[in-house]
C-alpha cells in the first residue's frame, strides 16, 4: 500500500470533516465578514452569528456525507439533535473566540487595511485572521465532539428516550 493511501486510511474521518468544515468556513466568511462586517458595516459579534448560523446546514449535510462514516447511518434525527446540541457551544467559540482574537491581534498588528489589487478588495487583516482563528478553535471543537458524540452511538439516545418514557 503506498503511503499516501496509508495516509488517507489512517485519517480519512479528519479529511472528510475537514473538507466538510471548509464549506461552513466559506460560508462564515462570505457572510460574516465579506457582506455584513466590510460591505453592510455590522459589528463583528452579531455579523459572526449570521454567517455561523447560516452556514449550519452546510456543515451538517456536508459532515454527513464526508466524515465518520455517518451517510447511510439511518440516525439522521438523532444525528440532528445531537449536532444541534454541539453547535451551541460551537457557535460561542467560533463568534466570541473571533471576536477577543480580534481585539487581540488589533492590538499588535493595528487596524490597518489592505486592498487587494486585481479585485480592488479592502480588507482587514488582524479582523480576517481573528475571524479565521475562532473559526479554527470551533474547527478543533467540533472534530473532536463530532466524532466522539453527534455521529457516534454513545447510548445517551436510549437513555434520554427511557427518561421521557417512550420506546425507540
Amino acid at each position: 500500500m503506498s503511503i499516501v493511501k496509508s495516509l488517507y486510511q489512517k485519517n480519512k474521518n479528519f479529511i472528510g470533516y475537514f473538507i466538510a468544515a471548509l464549506g461552513g468556513v466559506i460560508v462564515q466568511y462570505l457572510i460574516g465578514t465579506t457582506l455584513l462586517v466590510n460591505h453592510l458595516r455590522w459589528d463583528t459579534v452579531n455579523a459572526f452569528w449570521v454567517g455561523y448560523i447560516v452556514s449550519i446546514p452546510v456543515g451538517f449535510l456536508l459532515t454527513k456525507l464526508l466524515a465518520f462514516n455517518a451517510r447511510r447511518s439511518g440516525q439522521t434525527t438523532r444525528e440532528i439533535i445531537k449536532y444541534l446540541i454541539t453547535i451551541i457551544i460551537s457557535g460561542c467559540i467560533t463568534v466570541y473566540g473571533s471576536d477577543a482574537s480580534i481585539k487581540i491581534l488589533m492590538k499588535w498588528i493595528g487596524p490597518n487595511e489592505i486592498t487587494l489589487p486585481i479585485v480592488n478588495y479592502t480588507f482587514r487583516p488582524a479582523g480576517t485572521l481573528g475571524h479565521f482563528m475562532g473559526m479554527g478553535f470551533s474547527f478543533i471543537f467540533n472534530f473532536i465532539v463530532h466524532k466522539r458524540f453527534t455521529f457516534h452511538e454513545t447510548g445517551l439516545w436510549q437513555k434520554f428516550l427511557k427518561a421521557l418514557g417512550t420506546k425507540n
